[in-house]
């Protein structure tokens, strides 16, 4: 691994690549943290209409997952599933992938807020979230701790 930024970007899934998507995987003692990704791009499916399922890419590999809805009765963008195979973690993609997302949605100025949620005890992820500035709303849903980031202040 070379210091410095790694560069990732975010591709839709697509009928050409949501094979390789369904075969990512955490680790096993983040399985009850993580939804399979058989299962949001089922949600994705079902919601096509407010769903935008990427894959997160390395140089040629993918290396992660994010669905993202559209969430216009809240007026906010909602991240349903963000995850790195269990390959690739712990070394900066995560974060990475997430500031480019926020970037992205930053400058579509669609909804103001971005929500996202993890299943409590998930230390590791609350962590990154809250290094990219996302704050504990004091809300749960269903044993799962509830953030959101502000997109009108300054990253």
């Amino acid at each position: 691994m070379t210091m410095g930024h790694v560069q990732v970007r975010l591709e839709p899934i697509t009928k050409n690549n949501y094979r390789e998507c369904m075969r990512l995987t955490v680790a096993d003692q983040q399985k009850t943290h993580v939804a399979p990704n058989a299962k949001s791009l089922g949600e994705a499916y079902a919601f096509y209409d407010t769903a935008r399922p990427f894959a997160v890419y390395h140089e040629d590999a993918m290396i992660g997952f994010v669905l993202l809805r559209d969430l216009p009765e809240l007026s906010c963008y909602y991240i349903s599933q963000f995850m790195i195979d269990q390959n690739f973690q712990r070394q900066g993609y995560g974060r990475q992938a997430m500031e480019l997302l926020i970037e992205m949605l930053r400058s579509e100025h669609l909804y103001p807020i971005i929500r996202l949620c993890f299943v409590d005890g998930a230390e590791d992820a609350k962590n990154l979230y809250l290094g990219l500035k996302f704050r504990l709303t004091g809300e749960m849903d269903a044993g799962e701790v509830i953030m959101e980031l502000d997109l009108d202040t300054v990253g």
